[in-house]
């Protein structure tokens, strides 16, 4: 979509977003029930992760911001890189209970997509995404100070994750 709209000349600047620790919310029930939260990424691989409420700030400053011109990408990538089992272990510490992450085959991940009601194309496109962040889509970005952004995956557990499970 971004190319299309640069295709137009029209100014704009594109949020671009790693994967987002709100995404865990959809796995609350297995968190609560079984202490588990599952993807096809390798639990080591350590990835951006952002809070939506961050690409919420930079989204608003951006627009408030008429200073700019032309056309470009602005990186959100939270305080630091994490693995999945990283996360678990968070979690498990503000939780008070052990969470642990389990790695699950892109077939089982794209089924489950599927058996949620999503369409074959976009199970497969969700599938496809899973598999490029596990080859290091996510880590192209270079990190610096003005793509880091405040909220630590711990302050989002703590004050995001924590009040829906109890």
């Amino acid at each position: 979509m971004d190319d299309l709209i640069a295709s137009t000349g029209v100014g704009f600047r594109a949020v671009t977003n790693p994967s987002f620790m709100d995404n865990i919310l959809r796995q609350a029930e297995a968190i609560k029930n079984q202490s588990m939260f599952f993807s096809p990424i390798d639990g080591d691989r350590k990835l951006p992760t952002c809070a939506t409420r961050d690409i919420a700030a930079v989204a608003a400053r951006l627009l408030l911001d008429p200073s700019w011109s032309g056309q470009d990408h602005v990186a959100v990538l939270g305080p630091e890189d994490m693995s999945f089992n990283e996360m678990a272990q968070i979690m498990s510490e503000v939780l008070g209970k052990p969470v642990r992450y389990q790695q699950i085959p892109f077939e089982a991940y794209k089924a489950r997509f599927i058996a949620f009601g999503m369409s074959e194309a976009m199970a497969q496109g969700m599938t496809d995404m899973a598999a490029a962040k596990n080859n290091g889509l996510d880590n192209a970005e270079p990190r610096t100070p003005e793509n880091t952004t405040p909220t630590s995956f711990r302050q989002w557990s703590e004050e995001v994750l924590k009040p829906v499970l109890n």
